[in-house]
Order: structure tokens, then C-alpha cells, then sequence
């Protein structure tokens, strides 16, 4: 290929995806989300994105963890870790690091 990878992404504009990753995990993806592993029992939601990659993105999507699905937080471990969560009327038991990357909105108390 002329010009290698790296000529190619300059070609089609922006960064790697790994690149984008990154920089989402330090600053987060977009304004007014938060990541699940920070919420509280009774918090609800809607899940907006799912940051993680590989086999874990994989089988939280089978599970039904996807883009505009409401959910639960229905207690959390005395030590922080697992988190169980209802979703789509089943309970998920996740650790505090898989649930980091899932980044939700959650509705404003006051209003």
C-alpha cells in the first residue's frame, strides 16, 4: 500500500479508534453522561455507550446492554465490587471496572 496506515488516516481524516478511546476514557464521550460503576443503589438510567472492547463489549451486548436501554441499580457490595444492575427485567452482576465502562445518562433530580 502506498504511503503506509499512517498516510491512509490522514487521507480519512481523525485519529486511530484507539486514539478516540483513549482521549473518551479521560474526558468522557460526551457532556452530561457517567459512568455506571459511579452510581449509587436506586439510581435508573438510560445506557448511552459502551467504551470497553473485545469479548466484554460482545457479551454486555448480548446481554442486552445496548445504546437507549433503561436500567437499574439495584445495590452495590459493601467493598464497591460487583455492582448489580436490572436491565431489560434480568439482574447483572458486574465488576466496578467492566461497569466503568459503560457510560449512561441519568435523569436530573430536580426539575
Amino acid at each position: 500500500m502506498a504511503g503506509g496506515p499512517k498516510m491512509w488516516r490522514e487521507q480519512r481524516g481523525g485519529p486511530r479508534r484507539a486514539d478516540r478511546t483513549r482521549e473518551e476514557e479521560t474526558c468522557g464521550p460526551a457532556p452530561g453522561l457517567t459512568r455506571l460503576g459511579e452510581l449509587q443503589p436506586g439510581a435508573t438510567g438510560i445506557i448511552r455507550r459502551l467504551s470497553c472492547r473485545g469479548k466484554l463489549r460482545r457479551r454486555l451486548m448480548d446481554l442486552g446492554m445496548v445504546s437507549g436501554t433503561p436500567f437499574e441499580i439495584v445495590r452495590v457490595a459493601p467493598l464497591g465490587d460487583p455492582v448489580e444492575i436490572q436491565v431489560k427485567g434480568i439482574h447483572l452482576s458486574l465488576r466496578r471496572e467492566e461497569a466503568g465502562g459503560i457510560w449512561v445518562e441519568v435523569p436530573d433530580d430536580g426539575g
